[in-house]
């Protein structure tokens, strides 16, 4: 491989307590509750809004959100306030009130918000973490922190630092869940107003058009109080999700089929056949890439047997749920309620850094349960305390008995 050498001087343009990358479900748990803590946050998120899976990724419903007190509950009460919450299953919000309720409870905590802001780079002093380096509007600029929350799904950060990390099934990222880009509609036939699981109508029509169905358990997911419905459908396999060459055929592929199911549901299906198609989602779906090392890897036996822990960040009831290539469905595990402990968000032997959200260190089969944006989201929020309470007490993040700090 060729190499380009460079000499850069990056301007530092601010110094936090604490930086949240990735503004998705965790990254906006963890920063709001830093903040609340009375510290100094930035969160920078690359794209254009907040909310990452809930708002650019179209992904209803939010699972495992039931649970749970704290931000998740806020979010789903102020949804409900607004008339925005219910649809499929009693479960699904709209996608422009969850990004506009994000960023104003954000703001009114004191976060700093920096979108439009790509993550380019680690700022480390062998294994401690002191910073990142961003690309946005203006060039390249480094941001000072004492703690650095990686929410960033792939665990972009982590892996930038150097931190050891598992992808797929022995290292085969071919052996990863398929990516799922999701679409949304419109006109919904009004008898499906409460949702709709799709496994018979789009059997029928992919047979009637004589093409290869790529999943066989798509769901219809209206959006609360529309006409408007998301699509599960779409199903990538044995892709690359740390490839860009990858992940940007993936999403080309999504699209087509996308195009392809549309039509032939317009045109083999009576009950669709005023469906008008509006947008793919401008994030692609990835449910599997990197699980970080950490200081303790939840396993499949923790899922499975309800394991508690002391130092407990995450409270999960959400079935390990699988999605393969070998059937085109689903595999679904049944585990008993179960702990996600604060040391699974420490990556080994590091500090001044955590991870929150679906790369987290925990067995393929355990991640299959935790990655729902429930789940993620409390993660992020107790990740936020921790790390703010450690700032704060000049404490070793690792060894703090979380319980304690989280309920006061």
């Amino acid at each position: 491989m060729i190499y380009v050498e460079e000499t850069l001087k990056t301007p530092v343009k601010g110094d936090y307590d604490i930086i949240v990358v990735g503004g998705g479900p965790a990254g906006c748990g963890a920063a709001l509750s830093a903040a609340r803590c009375g510290i100094k946050v930035l969160l920078t998120e690359e794209n254009n809004c907040l909310g990452g899976m809930w708002t650019m990724g179209f992904v209803n419903p939010m699972f495992d959100f039931e649970n749970k007190d704290g931000i998740i509950k806020e979010i789903v009460d102020e949804l409900k306030d607004k008339n925005q919450w219910g649809g499929f299953w009693n479960m699904c919000f709209n996608y422009e009130y969850m990004k506009k309720l994000l960023e104003d409870k954000l703001l009114e905590a004191g976060v700093e918000i920096l979108l439009n802001t790509k993550f380019s780079s680690c700022i480390a002093e062998g294994k401690s973490v002191k910073g990142i380096i961003t690309e946005n509007a203006d060039g390249r600029c480094a941001y000072m922190a004492k703690t650095v929350i990686d929410c960033t799904g792939d665990g972009n950060v982590a892996a930038n630092a150097g931190c050891v990390f598992e992808i797929g099934e022995d290292g085969d990222y071919k052996k990863c869940q398929p990516m799922t880009l999701m679409f949304l509609v419109g006109n919904v036939n009004p008898k499906f107003k409460d949702g709709l699981k799709m496994d018979e109508q789009m059997k029928a029509v992919y047979e009637k058009g004589n093409r290869e169905i790529p999943f066989v358990r798509p769901r219809l997911i209206p959006n609360p109080n529309s006409s408007f419905a998301v699509i599960q459908f779409t199903h990538m396999y044995e892709y690359n999700p740390l490839s860009a060459s990858d992940v940007t055929k993936a999403t080309m592929e999504g699209r087509r089929q996308m195009i392809e199911a549309y039509e032939l549901l317009k045109k083999y299906d009576e009950d669709f056949k005023d469906l008008e198609l509006i947008s793919s989602a401008p994030m692609l779906g990835i449910r599997e890439s990197r699980r970080i090392a950490g200081e303790y890897m939840l396993t499949a036996d923790d899922i499975i047997n309800g394991e508690q822990f002391e130092d407990a960040v995450a409270d999960v009831t959400f079935n390990v749920d699988i999605h393969r290539k070998t059937d085109k469905g689903q595999t679904i595990i049944k585990i008993k309620p179960y702990q996600i402990p604060l040391r699974s968000l420490i990556p080994k032997d590091y500090t001044g850094l955590v991870v929150a959200g679906r790369c987290i260190s925990g067995s393929r089969d355990a991640m299959g349960s935790y990655r729902v944006t429930g789940n993620c989201c409390q993660m992020g929020e107790k990740a936020g305390i921790c790390a703010a309470y450690a700032i704060e007490n000049n404490k070793d993040l690792l060894n703090l008995y979380s319980g304690k700090i989280i309920t006061g």
